[in-house]
């Protein structure tokens, strides 16, 4: 069985995945460079926790839901609020 497969629809954990494909891409650009990430976008919060696993200031990841609204929901979580 492919293991990306286990994992986003046995384990239901798309997230480990993620977070190892993101450490792999931060890897290539060597421990001394910046990050090669400047923002994260995906539609659960799941997402949004991958991409701070690498590092991903909370004020650059966007979870975009169903219905197109794009929300900050890491920074939500702490009681932040946009208009």
């Amino acid at each position: 069985m492919d293991g990306t497969f286990y994992r986003e629809v046995i384990m239901r954990k798309p997230e480990v995945f993620k977070m190892a494909c993101l450490r792999d891409i931060q890897r290539l650009f060597g421990e001394t460079s910046d990050s090669p990430f400047y923002a994260g976008f995906g539609n659960r919060i799941t997402d949004a926790l991958s991409y701070r696993s690498v590092n991903v200031p909370p004020s650059r990841i966007f979870t975009i839901d169903s219905s197109g609204i794009v929300k900050m929901e890491l920074l939500e979580l702490t009681g932040y609020k946009s208009s």
